[in-house]
């Protein structure tokens, strides 16, 4: 069982994260998943650096853990072509560390830059094609590809990813899962684990089976969200930061995180909780790791607020992460 942590732009200054990341290579976390957002998802106080020179320089300053987008939407702003050559130069140098993870995105990535906002039909579609132009280019060789909404005219990547690293998808619904499972070496998500068992599972065997593939070889992975701190209501001023998710849906054409936070700010304090797990207990936290791996995830990955994440850290080195090695 893998754990990961998650590494949000929104929340800290690019060279702080830099620093969390290496403190979580050090006390044995497994990945370190960052956000690749244009915009947060709250205006106060928020930060919001670019993912992809941030990796390059977190991949320097540690060691062992494996790295990657959580999630990179190929909608718009990104052409796949650019993504994948990003990420094979990345995997050139740090050999292993490294993955990508593709989803439909939020209105938030592309409205600031003046692009429309697909409606999710149209962002499953380029979805698709992105995942089918990585495929290719890592596969090496010249390409052509005409695809629903992004093309390529003789493309070839000269420094190719070796090893391969695992493009993952990542959605909370079954059409989402399904591309996971004609494409992915991995499925991310966020929902509960009864609809995880009830829906995405049978939809991501489905898209596995008319690929030809083997479902149980895609990596299933939950990100899973959590409030820390001293005491509980410390915790849950902690998840406020959060709220906009709560706010808006990640399919809403919303993009200013003024709007967004207003409308959480409009939400009552007990919704909040809603959020993720709200504790001041780590065992409540080895806990949830535990039901995920039970109900046959294969990794954990764990989006924290809390007033003080180097302790977070720490205490999850020394007393949570020794019961999953």
């Amino acid at each position: 069982m893998n754990v990961g942590l998650f590494a949000p732009h929104e929340q800290y200054a690019p060279g702080r994260l830099a620093a969390l990341a290496a403190h979580a290579d050090a006390v044995g976390f497994d990945t370190v998943w960052t956000s690749d957002h244009f915009h947060p998802w709250w205006h106060s106080g928020a930060s919001c650096g670019a993912a992809w020179p941030w990796l390059g320089a977190a991949l320097e300053r540690t060691e062992s853990v494996r790295m990657g987008t959580g999630v990179t939407a190929p909608i718009a702003r990104y052409h796949p072509g650019l993504l994948a050559q990003g990420v094979a130069t990345l995997e050139s140098m740090y050999p292993g560390r490294t993955h990508l993870t593709f989803g439909t995105g939020e209105a938030l990535n592309e409205r600031p830059l003046g692009f429309e906002w697909p409606s999710y039909p149209e962002r499953r579609k380029r979805l698709v094609d992105a995942c089918e132009i990585v495929d290719r280019l890592w596969e090496g060789g010249f390409h052509d590809y005409d695809g629903h909404h992004w093309t390529l005219d003789g493309a070839k990547l000269y420094t190719r990813p070796e090893p391969r690293p695992p493009l993952y998808v990542a959605g909370n619904g079954p059409q989402t899962a399904t591309v996971a499972g004609r494409y992915a070496d991995g499925f991310l998500t966020l929902v509960d684990i009864d609809t995880y068992r009830e829906t995405l599972v049978p939809a991501l065997r489905e898209g596995a089976d008319a690929a030809g593939r083997d479902a149980d070889d895609i990596d299933r992975i939950k990100q899973a969200t959590v409030a820390y701190a001293d005491t509980e209501d410390a915790a849950l001023d902690a998840a406020q930061f959060w709220t906009g998710t709560l706010a808006i849906d990640f399919d809403d054409d919303v993009s200013d995180p003024r709007e967004i936070e207003r409308r959480a700010r409009d939400l009552p304090r007990e919704r909040w909780r809603d959020w993720g797990l709200v504790t001041t207990d780590l065992d409540e936290v080895r806990d949830l790791i535990a039901r995920h791996e039970a109900a046959g995830f294969d990794e954990v990955e764990l989006l924290v607020s809390t007033p003080d994440m180097e302790r977070f850290v720490d205490e999850m080195g020394a007393s949570v992460l020794p019961a999953f090695d």
